[in-house]
């Protein structure tokens, strides 16, 4: 479509711009920069938010129930009712649970406590995934596993013995009942501020059930289904049963998640479309300083047309060589930023992810391709944008009122 003229001029102009004055120069490297800046901090920003949204499903949604069954006075034959829930088509796992809070205490340090029961015959198996990490099996009676940050915060040890005061539960008397330490774990999510497990039966006597549980804790298929699951089953169970979906517990970390992708997305794209629009500053100059060079190359046959490719070619090869360097940026940078951050923590001593703030107490990468491609891509776009109105601009020039004095 175009001659190869205006394009192998535009290369030399692109190759020699660093040559065409100080200003200029410096100019140029500036939108180089801007764009290899941006475009890498857009990939980077991008991972990691995708790193996150993942661990929510993947990590966090793995141990916390998708959908909650809570019956108002307890379930007694809850073994045919487990094998009811389990036939439903959307649910993968129901492990019968008994929950309780309290205060739980070492040496007059004392910490707030959910203390979860399970049986280890039917555990959940992101929990138990997490437990077999460490060699560790559910206790039996008198024993007890904590999360690492409750564990550290009542500076207990395994074989250390610890009390749980529990207040009263419908009627009953409050206690305080004395438990053996037999492991300590982390699922480096926010739940490890308070969770320790135990025993089903001992949590249910605890919690004044005996021989009931307190319900269900659900696996379902597609976790954000998880409401219009719960209704249908809940339809399908004898009176007294409620349910919590994950929505309530955690649907606002995940709508933090996405809004806090979404808008340092926005504002890094902005930098982006800053550093493109650079592109126009440079090529305005660069119009202006070969002003007598498009007059000669008009005067020797080069049409409008000709002139608009030349300088888009120019503005064109500044945006690839700056968005190319960003991708590769923005690339090395997701695999080395977890890494640099567990320096940081090393260096100055200090984590800077604590799951008494953050979902989990790590930075997760979730690098995809296609984002690489698509912020390459509209950053480009935005880049060959730019250089429309200075090509149109250079190919406006009058040779004669350029040349009249030459």
């Amino acid at each position: 479509m175009f001659k190869p003229v205006p394009i192998f001029i535009g290369l030399r102009y692109f190759r020699s711009s660093r040559k065409s004055g100080q200003l200029l120069s410096f100019i140029s490297v500036l939108a180089g920069a801007g764009l290899v800046l941006g475009v890498g901090l857009l990939i980077v920003v991008s991972s990691v938010m995708n790193g996150f949204d993942r661990e929510l499903r993947a990590t966090i949604l793995s141990v916390v129930p998708h959908i909650q069954l809570v019956h108002q006075t307890g379930v007694d034959d809850w073994q045919s009712e487990r094998q009811k829930i389990l036939l439903l088509d959307e649910v993968t796992q129901a492990v019968p649970y008994n929950q309780v809070k309290g205060l739980i205490s070492k040496s007059a340090i004392a910490r707030p406590v959910q203390l979860l029961g399970l049986s280890s015959e039917a555990m959940p198996a992101g929990l138990n995934s997490v437990l077999e990490k460490y060699s560790l099996k559910m206790p039996n009676s008198g024993g007890i596993l904590l999360s690492e940050v409750v564990a550290q915060a009542l500076n207990v040890k395994q074989n250390q013995r610890v009390s749980i005061i529990v207040p009263s539960i419908k009627g009953t008397a409050g206690s305080v009942q004395s438990f053996v330490v037999e492991g300590i774990f982390a699922t480096h999510t926010e739940i490890d501020q308070s969770l320790a497990l135990a025993s089903l039966s001992q949590v249910g006597n605890i919690a004044g059930k005996e021989d009931q549980v307190t319900g269900f804790r659900l696996q379902i298929k597609d976790q954000f289904n998880a409401r219009k699951v719960g209704m249908s089953i809940i339809r399908d169970l004898p009176f007294g049963y409620g349910f919590r979906d994950w929505f309530q517990t955690h649907g606002n970390l995940y709508q933090a998640i996405q809004l806090s992708r979404n808008m340092v997305s926005l504002l890094i794209f902005l930098i982006v479309a800053i550093a493109a629009f650079n592109v126009v500053s440079m090529l305005m100059m660069t119009v202006i300083n070969k002003r007598k060079d498009i007059a000669v190359l008009q005067t020797l046959g080069l049409s409008r047309l000709n002139i608009i490719c030349l300088f888009l070619m120019q503005g064109s090869m500044i945006g690839f060589v700056g968005i190319s360097f960003g991708a590769l940026l923005g690339i090395f940078g997701s695999y080395w930023v977890a890494d640099f951050v567990i320096f940081l923590e090393s260096f100055f001593g200090q984590q800077l992810l604590n799951t008494e703030v953050y979902p989990i107490d790590y930075i997760p990468v979730d690098l995809r391709w296609s984002n690489v491609a698509g912020i390459s891509l509209i950053a480009m776009l935005l880049n060959t944008t730019a250089t429309i109105y200075p090509a149109l601009r250079a190919s406006r020039s009058v040779p004669a009122d350029e040349l009249r004095y030459e």
